[in-house]
C-alpha cells in the first residue's frame, strides 16, 4: 500500500467509522453525565468467593524444579563436604556426623572441625536425614532404640543412664506413645525444676506428657496421621542445649531420631511446658506427610541446602502455632492450674512480626527458631475459617501427593474449594487490619471475608501490637498493622511510593480534615486514589471513623462501605469529610514459592491520592437547540473548490478543517492529511499528486495561501514527523501570546499493516505570525491516559472563567466518550491542566472520567446566549450521517437537550454518491464565521478507496475529500 492510501485509511480511522459494542451502560440515555458513584467491582478479583464442597484438584503436570545446591555449612565443616565429594561412604558420613556431636575427638583427624560448624541444627537435622538411609549401625547414636523404663518405686530416675548428643540423661518419663529424657536441675546441672507431684515425678515433666497426650487426641480427631508403635515411643529429649559446642536456644524437630522416628530436641531455656510439646508435636506429624525411607539425595539438598528448607519450614511453623491453638480452643482445657499462666495464648507471642511489617512477603521466613513465620499462623487460620477445618491438613496432603512446596499447596488447596488463593490476599489483609470479627454488609452480605471469627483476633492477637509503636493506637480506636497515616485537607494531592514484597500490602489511613472542603456539603470533598492498572495489584478503601466519633459513621472496626478500583483503577470516596477515615489496602497478589525469592522481590507501587472539590455548576436558562434555517454549500466552500481547482501547488483537499481568525481579520485553516496540486486539466488529480500530513491555509477575504513544510517541489508537513515511524495529525487552535497554537497528536506505526498505528502523544506548537511556514517551539502536552487532546479548544477569552477548556476524546470505534481538561489562561503548555470528573477538578490525567457518550473524534463547544453549544457527529451509530446539538450552561457540561441540526447526505451506498465507500465525519462550527444565533459549520467527506490508480475515487474525483459548510439558525 503506497504512503498516501495508508495515509487516507487512517484518515477513516480517525474520522470514527469502523463499528464496535458500546462499552457505555446501556442503561444511561446518551448524553447523560455518569453518576458521581465508584462502579461495582470489574474483575473477579474484588467478587466475594464462597467456598464449594471440597474435590481434589490435580495440578498440571509442572515443570521439575532446578535442582538445589548442596548443603554448605561452612569452611570448618569437614565430613558432609567429604561426602560430596565422594570421598566418604553414607554410613560413614553419618557415623563420623554423629561422632562429631557426641565425641568430636573420636573423629579422624582429617574430618574434624577446624572451627565453628556453620547452622548447627540444620546441621544435625542432614545428619538425621541422611541416616534414613544408612545402616543402623552407623545411624545408632541418632536412631538408636529407646523404652519407657519399667514401673518402678524409684522413680522416672532409676533407670540407665542415656547419652544422647554429648549430654548424659538420668531420668525417663514414660507414657504409653511417649517417652520424655530429662535431669533434674541441680548441683551446676541444668534440667527441669526441682519441684514435684506427689508420685514424685516433676510437674515440668508431667505438664509435658500431658500436653503431649492432649495434643495427639486431637491431631488425630482433626484427621492428622500419627502412627502408634508401643514399642517405640515418639522420644522428647530436654536438655539439648548444645550442638556441636554452639549454643542451641529454641527446640526444634530431628526427622528421623531416636526409635527411628521424629524427635523432638528441647534446650533447658524452655520452660513452656503445656503449649511447647503441643507446637513441636505438629511437627512430627507434618513428617508423616514425608516417607523418609525412600527420600532421594537431591530431594534431601533441596529441602537442606537450597531455597526450599525455609519455603517449606514457613509453612511447618505457622500451622504448628495453628495447631498448638486449636488443641486450646477444641478442649477448652488450660492444664496448669495457674490464673497467671497464659501459656494457651503462645502461639500468638510473633504476631507482631507479621503485623508490624505488613509490607514484607507473604512466605517470609526468618530462619530456624525465630522469624515472622511464627506469627504467620494467621494464614492458616483465615484460610481455614474461609473454607473448613480440614484446610491446613489438605494442603499437607497436597505436599505430599505432588510434591508441593507450601504456596504450591496453598493454591491447589484452595484450587478444591474452587475459588482463587490470589484473590482471597486482599481479603486476607483487610482482616488483618480489623482484627474481629466480621460486621453484616448490606445486601449481598459479603464482608464476612473481611474478618476473624476467633475471639483472639481482638482479644488476644492485638495485645501484642500496643508495645510498638507503628502498630499501637493513633487515635482510631485500636492497636492494629503497621499503616501510613495522613490528614488530608481538601484540595490535596500526593503521590506515595510503597516498596512491598510479593503477596504483601500496605494500608494507608487518610483522615479528613476538619472544617475543609465545601460548607455547602458539611465541608466534604472527594476522596479519589489512583492504585494505577495493574493485575497482580489489588486494593479496596474501607471507610470508617475513629471510636466515639460524632455522627452516624460506623467506628473502627466496623465497616461502614467498602469501595473498590473502577475499571481504571480508580477508587473514589464521595462525600469525604470529618470525622471519615478512609483506609486504602493494597496487595501483591504475585506469590513466588521460595521465601528466599520472595523476600528478595521488593517492588514498588505508585499510588496517587488527591481530594477534589465539587464541581461548580453555572446556571442559566438553559434551552433547547431548534433549528429554524439552513444554507447549504456556503462560504467558504467555494473558495476552497475554486482554489484547488487552479493551484500549482498548493491544497486541494484535506480534513480535519479548525479554524483561527487572527487580529488582521485573515482566519487559518488548520488540515490534517491535505492533497497538494496541481491537478490535472481535466479536474482529476494525477496518481503522482503529494499527500503530507499536516498543512494551513490562510484566507484572506476570496485568496488562499497553503503553508507546508518542505519545498513546492517536494512538499513536507508543517509539522513534521520526529522519526519514519511517526506522523502528526493536527488538532483545534487559538491565539496566545500574539502566535498561534495548534495541538499536534503523534501517531505511531508498529507494522506494516495499513491499520497498525497507534496515538503515541498530545504535542502544542507555537507559530509565529509572520511566518506560519514552520513552528517557533513545540511542547508536550499530556499524554499519560491515552487521550487524543484537542479534538476542540475554548479559549479563555470566550470561556467565561479565564479557563482555556481542552476537549479530547476517549477513542473508541463507536460510542465515544468525551474528555474535558482546562488550563488557566491561554498558554496550553505552561499552565497546570485539571481534568474533568464528576466529583470535581483533578490535577491527574489518568484521573479523568468520561462526560458525554456519542462524541467524535472532533467536535466544538461555543458560547451561545449565556449557554454552550456543542457539536458534534453522531458516533452512536455505525457510519452515522447525523450531526447532533446539545446545550449546557458550563463549558464543562453536563450537556443536553440533544437535538438533530443536520443529516449529512453523503456517506453509504445510498449517499449522495451512491458509493459504499464515501464516509462523513467530524463536524464543528467555526466561531469566526458565527455571531449570535446563526452558526457556520464544516464537516469532512472521504473515501475507503485506498486504490492508487487513475479510478480510485481520490484520483477521478478530487471533489470527494474536501470539507462542506453550512450555515443553521438556532431559534
Amino acid at each position: 500500500m503506497s504512503t498516501a492510501a495508508f495515509t487516507l485509511a487512517a484518515a477513516v480511522l480517525v474520522g470514527g467509522q469502523a463499528q464496535a459494542v458500546s462499552p457505555d451502560d446501556t442503561t444511561r440515555r446518551v448524553g447523560d453525565r455518569p453518576a458521581p458513584t465508584t462502579p461495582a467491582p470489574e474483575d473477579d478479583r474484588y467478587a466475594s468467593q464462597q467456598p464449594k464442597p471440597y474435590q481434589p484438584v490435580t495440578p498440571d503436570r509442572k515443570a521439575k524444579r532446578p535442582k538445589a545446591e548442596r548443603p554448605d555449612f561452612g569452611p570448618h565443616e569437614k565430613i558432609v563436604r567429604a561426602y560430596h565429594r565422594g570421598q566418604l561412604s553414607l554410613d560413614d558420613t553419618v557415623r563420623y556426623g554423629t561422632m562429631s556431636v557426641d565425641s568430636p575427638a573420636s573423629v579422624p583427624a582429617r574430618l574434624r572441625p577446624t572451627g565453628a560448624i556453620e547452622d548447627p541444627a540444620t546441621y544435625l537435622t542432614y545428619l538425621s536425614m541422611l541416616s534414613a538411609g544408612a545402616a543402623p549401625a552407623a545411624s545408632r547414636a541418632l536412631t538408636s532404640t529407646v523404652a519407657a523404663p519399667a514401673a518402678a518405686a524409684a522413680g522416672d530416675c532409676a533407670a540407665d543412664d542415656l547419652l544422647y548428643n554429648g549430654v548424659i540423661y538420668q531420668c525417663r518419663a514414660g507414657s504409653d506413645e511417649f517417652l520424655i529424657l530429662y535431669n533434674i536441675a541441680g548441683g551446676g546441672q541444668p534440667g527441669v525444676p526441682a519441684d514435684y507431684n506427689p508420685n514424685g515425678r516433676a510437674k515440668a515433666v508431667q505438664y509435658m506428657l500431658n500436653a503431649l497426650h492432649i495434643a495427639a487426641s486431637e491431631y488425630r480427631a482433626m484427621g492428622y496421621p500419627l502412627p502408634v508403635r508401643p514399642d517405640k515411643p515418639y522420644v522428647l529429649v530436654y536438655g539439648v542445649n548444645s550442638i556441636l559446642g554452639q549454643p542451641n536456644t529454641a527446640p526444634f524437630v530431628l526427622p528421623f531420631g531416636l526409635n527411628e522416628q521424629p524427635t523432638i530436641l528441647v534446650p533447658t531455656s524452655e520452660t513452656r511446658w503445656d503449649y511447647m510439646p503441643r507446637h513441636e508435636l505438629f511437627h512430627i506429624m507434618q513428617y508423616q506427610y514425608w516417607d523418609k525411607s525412600s527420600v532421594g539425595l537431591d530431594a534431601l539438598w533441596a529441602l537442606v541446602g537450597g531455597k526450599e528448607f525455609g519455603s517449606m519450614n514457613w509453612w511447618m511453623e505457622s500451622t504448628a502455632e495453628w495447631a498448638a491453638h486449636q488443641t486450646y480452643v477444641r478442649t477448652g482445657l488450660h492444664p496448669i492450674d495457674d490464673p497467671n499462666d497464659r501459656q494457651h495464648e503462645a502461639y500468638a507471642r510473633n504476631v507482631s512480626q507479621v503485623l508490624r511489617k505488613p509490607g514484607q512477603a507473604l512466605n517470609s521466613w526468618g530462619g530456624l527458631g525465630g522469624g515472622s513465620q511464627y506469627g504467620a499462623f494467621l494464614l492458616p487460620a483465615y484460610l481455614t475459617e474461609r473454607t473448613d477445618g480440614a484446610f491446613v491438613r489438605r494442603t499437607w496432603e497436597s505436599v505430599r501427593n505432588h510434591d508441593h512446596l507450601p504456596i504450591e499447596a496453598i493454591r491447589n488447596t484452595v484450587e478444591g474449594y474452587s475459588m482463587n488463593f490470589k484473590y482471597m490476599l486482599l481479603d486476607y489483609h483487610i482482616a488483618n487490619y480489623r482484627l474481629t470479627k466480621a460486621n453484616a454488609a448490606p445486601p449481598p452480605d459479603v464482608w464476612g471475608r473481611y474478618g476473624y471469627q476467633d475471639s483472639d483476633a481482638h482479644n488476644v492477637w492485638r495485645t501484642y501490637l500496643y508495645s510498638y509503636g507503628e502498630t499501637t493506637d493513633d487515635g482510631l480506636g485500636d492497636a492494629r498493622p503497621a499503616r501510613k497515616k495522613h490528614t488530608v485537607p481538601a484540595g490535596t494531592h500526593t503521590e506515595y511510593h510503597d516498596i512491598l514484597r510479593k503477596g504483601g500490602a500496605v494500608y494507608h489511613d487518610f483522615w479528613a480534615k476538619a472544617q475543609s472542603g465545601d460548607p455547602d456539603c458539611g465541608y466534604c470533598s472527594t476522596l479519589m486514589v489512583d492504585t494505577t492498572k495493574d493485575p497482580n495489584r489489588s486494593s479496596a478503601i474501607i471507610v470508617w471513623s475513629p471510636k466515639g466519633s460524632p455522627g452516624n459513621l460506623a467506628e473502627y472496626p466496623t465497616i461502614e462501605t467498602v469501595k473498590y478500583p473502577d475499571a481504571g483503577g480508580l477508587i473514589t470516596v464521595s462525600n469525604f469529610a470529618y470525622p471519615m477515615v478512609a483506609t486504602l489496602v493494597t496487595t501483591w497478589t504475585e506469590l513466588d514459592i521460595h521465601s528466599q525469592d520472595a523476600d528478595n522481590s521488593p517492588k514498588t507501587f505508585d499510588t496517587y491520592m488527591e481530594t477534589t472539590l465539587p464541581l461548580k455548576e453555572r446556571s442559566c436558562t438553559l434551552r433547547a437547540p431548534r433549528v429554524t434555517s439552513l444554507d447549504l454549500n456556503v462560504a467558504p466552500e467555494s473558495t476552497f473548490n475554486s482554489y484547488a481547482a487552479t493551484t500549482r501547488d498548493g491544497w486541494t483537499g484535506g480534513d480535519s478543517t479548525y479554524s483561527v481568525k487572527l487580529p488582521d481579520g485573515r482566519i487559518i485553516w488548520l488540515f490534517s492529511d491535505t492533497w497538494i496540486g496541481p491537478l490535472n486539466s481535466n479536474g482529476t488529480r494525477p496518481t503522482s499528486a503529494p499527500l503530507v500530513n499536516n498543512t494551513f491555509v490562510v484566507q484572506n477575504g476570496s485568496s488562499l495561501t497553503t503553508y507546508h513544510g518542505g519545498t513546492a517541489g517536494a512538499p513536507r508537513p508543517i509539522m513534521g514527523p520526529t522519526s519514519t515511524s511517526t506522523w502528526y495529525w493536527i488538532g483545534d487552535g487559538h491565539l496566545s501570546g500574539g502566535q498561534l497554537q495548534v495541538v499536534f497528536q503523534e501517531y505511531l506505526r508498529f507494522g506494516p499493516g495499513g491499520w497498525d498505528f497507534r496515538f503515541n502523544r498530545n504535542v502544542v506548537a507555537d507559530f509565529d505570525l509572520s511566518n506560519l511556514h514552520a513552528p517557533v517551539r513545540v511542547r508536550e502536552l499530556p499524554s499519560a491516559s491515552g487521550v487524543a487532546w484537542g479534538s476542540a479548544l475554548l479559549p479563555a477569552s470566550r470561556s467565561g472563567d479565564g479557563y482555556t477548556y481542552i476537549y479530547g476524546v476517549d477513542d473508541s470505534p463507536t460510542h465515544k466518550q468525551m474528555r474535558i481538561a482546562r488550563v488557566q489562561g491561554s498558554d496550553l503548555a505552561s499552565g497546570t491542566w485539571q481534568y474533568y470528573t464528576p466529583w470535581g477538578w483533578t490535577f491527574r490525567e489518568q484521573n479523568a472520567r468520561n462526560m458525554l457518550t456519542g462524541i467524535a473524534n472532533e467536535y466544538s463547544v461555543t458560547p451561545w446566549n449565556g449557554q454552550y453549544l456543542l457539536l458534534s457527529q453522531d458516533s452512536t451509530e455505525a457510519f452515522s450521517g447525523r450531526i447532533m446539538a446539545y446545550t449546557s450552561c458550563s463549558p464543562f457540561g453536563p450537556f443536553n437537550h440533544r437535538t438533530e441540526v443536520y443529516r449529512m447526505p453523503e456517506p453509504g451506498p445510498y449517499g449522495s454518491y451512491w458509493n459504499p465507500n464515501i464516509i462523513s465525519y467530524n463536524a464543528h462550527v467555526h466561531a469566526s464565521l458565527s455571531s449570535g444565533n446563526t452558526f457556520v459549520a464544516s464537516y469532512n467527506v472521504n473515501s475507503m478507496d485506498t486504490r492508487v490508480s487513475p479510478e480510485g475515487d481520490h484520483y477521478r474525483d478530487p471533489g470527494i475529500y474536501r470539507p462542506r459548510f453550512f450555515r443553521f439558525t438556532l431559534g
